[in-house]
């Protein structure tokens, strides 16, 4: 196996990733028909299968997939388990060489220049990229010139193992189906129209008359059919990952403040200066929860998301229906496989709320510097408008994503000493240092929330004083304390 290039390029690549993984979570279907789904978009498609189910399944719809396949067992798709077994095979791959790029699921390339060297020739080399992939997975691995060659030199090999291409890239190419090529469905389905089913027949064409009928893809199928690709290597730089974490109010239950911290911890991870310009393709979320084990949830962005917005979105619909059961104590935020910018299309409309959002950061930054640091402007997040105890219906958020606080109450009661008349109600306040007295009480209610993890018992006083002023007090029955509420109540 006589490499003859002078940078050569490794493809190492697992078909079937996802199957792959599923049976090695569950070896007792390797005999059993079934079909991987996707159920990101309207409806559930089928972006693999078993090795006993039809290949026809691919691309379909369920429906059209179970009718090829009747006995067909359904797997739902864990792209973040997917994603972070093939993370561990591109660290893995790094062992061996420091330039390893992995976008694509399941596709892995290489530089290798210089390398043989190194482990003491091709051989050893090669070994060591075998090794580096557990052998269930069955890795193929091409080296050739460039990527789509040693792609097709990875692709057509019919077992696990490596295939150099060291003879003409055209020639090698030639006998292979078009089928390998990038390029959109219908150019294909039209090449084969005309007659054009193999990398040759692409090859022997007059590149203008392909870019005529076909425009830039046209020309791009026939410079890659005669082994032209100057697609750079691009190696994946590593990043730790980002970390934020929330304190919430006691008791915190409600969907609503879930959905407010999961927005708290997106804009402050975001804002870190290490996330500019960067996008994330997964989120993980863990709660700490009172007296119950951690809950945790990894959220795969099927498209990395570059705006806090955006992860928001995918992570408070799949909160929906998936959330903790029990209070929520803390909540940590962790971003993963991170990535540079991705291309974006611009919009003609200003984004008026991003422009709000920095008028109102740049008016904070501003009252910091005057009072010290002080953090001043607060957002109010309405979390359960319903709820009986006062302060856990509005939190506050500093409007700062740097901001390192939790979430606060709006409202919090304060201890205060009361004087009580024969039915312990209130019948003077203490203010400060002076005794007020209470000339009317203008309105009671009581809850008691026993069913809680910390249940709370409370009797309510509006009062009126002799200035006409009201306050609104209330005394904890399980801790027999008065306290005043503030006026949200």
């Amino acid at each position: 196996m006589q490499m003859k290039q002078t940078s050569p390029i490794s493809c190492v690549l697992v078909t079937h990733l996802r199957a792959r993984l599923e049976l090695a979570r569950r070896p007792e279907l390797v005999d059993r028909a079934g079909v991987i789904v996707d159920r990101s978009a309207d409806q559930a498609v089928v972006i693999d299968h078993l090795p006993a189910a039809s290949c026809r399944t691919l691309g379909r719809n369920l429906r059209q997939a179970l009718s090829i396949q009747p006995n067909a067992v359904v797997l739902e798709a864990d792209e973040p388990h997917y994603r972070q077994m093939f993370e561990q095979m591109l660290g893995a791959l790094e062992q061996v060489s420091d330039r390893v790029e992995g976008e694509e699921l399941g596709v892995a390339y290489l530089g290798l220049g210089g390398l043989a060297a190194m482990h003491g020739g091709e051989a050893p080399l090669y070994d060591a990229l075998l090794r580096s992939v557990p052998d269930h997975l069955e890795p193929r691995i091409g080296i050739a010139a460039n990527k789509f060659i040693s792609f097709v030199a990875a692709r057509v090999r019919r077992s696990s193992g490596v295939t150099t291409v060291s003879r003409a890239p055209a020639a090698f190419l030639a006998p292979h189906s078009i089928d390998l090529l990038p390029c959109s469905s219908g150019l294909r389905e039209e090449l084969h129209q005309l007659g054009l089913n193999t990398l040759g027949d692409v090859a022997a064409q007059e590149a203008h008359a392909l870019l005529d009928r076909f425009g830039h893809e046209g020309r791009r199928v026939w410079e890659l059919a005669n082994g032209i690709d100057e697609r750079p290597l691009q190696p994946r730089a590593y990043m730790e990952p980002i970390t934020e974490t929330l304190s919430l109010p006691v008791e915190s239950t409600t969907l609503e403040l879930l959905r407010a911290a999961v927005e708290t911890l997106l804009q402050r991870a975001y804002a870190q200066p290490r996330m500019q310009g960067r996008y994330a393709g997964t989120a993980t979320l863990v709660c700490e929860l009172e007296d119950a084990p951690a809950w945790e949830r990894a959220f795969h962005f099927k498209n990395r998301a570059g705006h806090w917005r955006r992860a928001a979105e995918i992570i408070k619909a799949r909160l929906e229906t998936e959330h903790p059961r029990a209070p929520v104590e803390a909540m940590t935020l962790t971003l993963t496989n991170l990535s540079g910018a991705a291309g974006v299309q611009a919009s003609f409309f200003p984004d008026l709320r991003h422009d709000r959002e920095q008028r109102l950061l740049e008016t904070e930054r501003r009252l910091q510097a005057r009072l010290n640091g002080k953090r001043s402007l607060r957002r109010l997040v309405e979390v359960a408008p319903w709820h009986p105890v006062p302060e856990q219906r509005t939190v506050q958020v500093s409007i700062d994503p740097s901001a390192d606080d939790g979430m606060q109450p709006l409202t919090t009661p304060d201890s205060v000493a009361v004087r009580e008349g024969p039915a312990r109600e209130p019948r003077a306040v203490r203010i400060g240092e002076r005794w007020r007295e209470v000339t009317r009480i203008e309105d009671q209610w009581s809850f008691d929330l026993w069913w809680r993890q910390t249940p709370v018992t409370r009797s309510y006083y509006r009062v009126s004083q002799a200035d006409g002023s009201q306050l609104t007090l209330f005394r904890d029955q399980r801790e027999d304390r008065w306290y005043q509420q503030g006026a949200a109540a």
